[in-house]
């Protein structure tokens, strides 16, 4: 049912003690055991024409796909974060991108049910825009579009929504998708141990997150099978002068990774325990690794990238060995 008016207790598990916190809301939507609503989440694929890009909005439940989409091609799914696609710069920057590579992209617009101020709703709404996504996959599969090939981009809540997608795909098909990146994992009432409500390394093959604003906006704990501390992840030196800077910051982890895809140069990391030892310099001569859509998937933990205070940010020299990734 859609709740717009509505209580809602909010239980948090502490030891062995149960507190509950009840919240009177007022205007806010809410989706609770209902199928998806082609209102409230539009999935738009944009696919290579031969006058640049075409747009179809897809019906999860009757999928038709234009004839010019192509299931060889990378198929990338973009979720956008609290606030909708109207102040996602994120994810509109990465849309861009994948469209100058000609890739397939679906964006996930669930802006009715993401709208601000209502934060607390956008946050009970991700599971079930989560099983949305799960459903569109599922619906790609006689396309020739497998789960397994998929690579879900999310930001903030979106990153926690591709989590729920591979966790779904999971519990119904027994496969998670190729690969899901979590740009800034949002922070606010994710500070949980239960990985069965955040984002975690089981909802995909390979999952890499980008932490930009790491103790505000986004989550401080490594997440997946690699994590991408930028400029330290609290605060990104663009954003200094910026009127609200850990949001600017926020923002920056998908206007990096927008420019991993189509900049020759790499945004090079070094890996390394915590904060304190790299800015302590007991990290050099580790690992070096990529931050990217061209990441290396079989690096895992922890890397400190630098960056740029001004565009093009990446400082590391061209990565050679560039494949087509999923």
């Amino acid at each position: 049912m859609v709740i717009r008016w509505f209580i809602v207790i909010i239980c948090l598990e502490v030891s062995c003690w149960v507190q509950c916190v009840q919240f009177v809301l007022g205007e806010c939507p809410i989706l609770y055991n209902e199928p998806c609503s082609t209102e409230m989440i539009k999935f738009i694929l944009s696919t290579r024409s031969n006058n640049g890009t075409s747009l179809h909005q897809l019906d999860p439940f009757k999928v038709r796909l234009p004839e010019n989409f192509d299931n060889q091609v990378p198929t990338k799914i973009l979720i956008h974060g609290y606030g909708g696609l109207i102040i996602d710069k994120a994810i509109i920057s990465i849309q861009k991108a994948y469209q100058e590579l000609g890739y397939n992209v679906i964006l996930v617009d669930w802006g009715p049910l993401a709208e601000v101020p209502c934060y607390t709703t956008a946050y009970l709404n991700t599971w079930h825009v989560g099983q949305c996504i799960a459903i569109l996959a599922v619906s790609l599969i006689p396309f020739g579009v497998n789960p397994n090939f998929l690579h879900l981009v999310g930001f903030s809540l979106g990153a926690h929504i591709a989590g729920f997608t591979g966790s779904n795909l999971k519990n119904v098909l027994n496969v998670v998708p190729a690969r899901i990146t979590g740009l800034d994992p949002a922070l606010p009432f994710f500070a949980t141990l239960n990985n069965d409500w955040k984002l975690d390394s089981a909802d995909a093959q390979f999952v890499d997150v980008v932490h930009t604003s790491a103790g505000s906006f986004g989550k401080i704990e490594a997440l997946g099978h690699v994590d991408f501390y930028m400029n330290g992840g609290v605060l990104q030196p663009s954003c200094y002068q910026a009127p609200h800077p850990p949001i600017c910051s926020h923002v920056m982890s998908g206007i990096y990774f927008a420019e991993s895809i189509t900049n020759g140069k790499s945004f090079v990391g070094l890996q390394c325990d915590n904060i304190a030892s790299y800015l302590l310099g007991l990290c050099s001569g580790r690992t070096k690794a990529v931050m990217g859509e061209f990441v290396d998937k079989s690096i895992r933990g922890s890397f400190y990238v630098e960056t740029s205070n001004t565009t093009p940010f990446a400082l590391g020299y061209i990565y050679d060995n560039f494949i087509t990734s999923v």
